[in-house]
């Protein structure tokens, strides 16, 4: 699939889903679910980090029908192991409402003591925090800038079945946060973001990888790579793509080399083809998450620590990368 000249105004138009991967959003991702229990099995997220040389800040807002989730960690570099997070379930999706799409509206969690509001507002996506982590207490606020190409993916997973995410990394970041008695200044912050809406198939597993930060000779860099959840008929993941300060870059496929100890040992990751990536990820610490819902399971773990390696893109000099932070993700979804 290759990547089009842009994107269409709506996800479906005259009763087709227009099936493609494009170099920024649809602005009406209307994807949707068929029959009385549609809007039950539809999956949405809007995911956002923003990592500096010290800190990294991630969340997650995901409403699953049956039940909305949030997750949010604060890792200190210098502490890495120490890390700060909270979590929470809503059963029937109460308390989180949902923006129309990435680029238009507001997306607030706002039950159990925390709160959670993010706006899609010109030229940014705005942060703004208020959660118990741990003993401590998070508040404050980020910004991301969705600048430059960003990846829009309509991918048809069956028969008039689609999914859609809008993917960025490596994007400009700022804001400032406190965390109990410390500042968490995110001043020079790269960012990322996952927006996605999905009539996901009832079991779904993938593995990721993502992170935003330099390269060596100073680009600015931001990768996304996934396998098992978006890939064609040649086993090729249609979201793996790399940023260099803001040029989307469609990549093949990869292999996820997971070790026994997923959250201890390091991992490797391969080119299928070509000699074109080869990182490897140490892990510093993970979060995990096994969930059984009955109708609904997850069963996750998610490393955070550093990537080393090259990626090598037509039109780029090679990318060499040392140390940079990111995640990866093993995860394996009944919904």
């Amino acid at each position: 699939m290759k990547i089009e000249v842009s994107a269409p105004p709506a996800a479906r138009q005259a009763g087709a889903y227009q099936y493609g991967r494009y170099p920024g959003p649809i602005a009406d991702p209307n994807v949707s679910v068929p029959g009385v229990m549609g809007r039950m099995r539809l999956k949405e997220w809007h995911y956002l980090s923003a990592t500096t040389d010290r800190w990294f800040v991630a969340f997650a807002l995901v409403q699953l029908g049956y039940v909305a989730n949030i997750f949010a960690y604060v890792i200190d570099r210098e502490d890495p192991a120490n890390k700060r997070e909270f979590e929470a379930l809503s059963p029937g999706g109460r308390g989180l409402s949902f923006a129309k799409s990435s680029t238009e509206g507001v997306t607030l969690w706002d039950a159990k003591g925390a709160r959670v509001r993010v706006s899609s507002e010109p030229g940014q996506w705005r942060a703004e925090l208020d959660l118990p982590l741990g003993d401590e207490r998070l508040e404050g606020e980020f910004f991301v800038k969705p600048e430059g190409e960003s990846l829009g993916l309509l991918f048809e997973l069956e028969k008039d079945r689609a999914a859609y995410t809008h993917k960025a990394a490596g994007l400009p970041a700022g804001g400032a946060l406190r965390l109990g008695g410390r500042d968490v200044d995110l001043g020079n912050a790269l960012g990322a973001s996952d927006w996605t809406r999905s009539a996901a198939r009832r079991t779904t597993k993938w593995n990721w990888a993502a992170f935003s930060g330099h390269a060596v000779d100073g680009r600015r860099v931001g990768l996304n790579l996934s396998a098992d959840v978006y890939d064609n008929a040649a086993g090729v993941s249609q979201e793996n793509v790399l940023f260099v300060d803001g040029k989307l870059y469609a990549l093949e496929g990869v292999r996820f080399e997971m070790p026994k100890n997923p959250s201890r040992e390091p991992w490797r990751l391969r080119s299928v083809g070509g000699d074109w990536l080869s990182l490897d990820f140490t892990p510093l610490g993970a979060r995990k998450q096994r969930l059984n819902l009955g109708v609904i399971r997850s069963d996750f773990i998610q490393p955070y620590g550093t990537f080393a390696g090259t990626i090598k893109v037509p039109g780029e000099a090679p990318i060499e990368l040392g140390n940079v932070f990111g995640v990866v993700e093993d995860h394996l979804a009944v919904w």
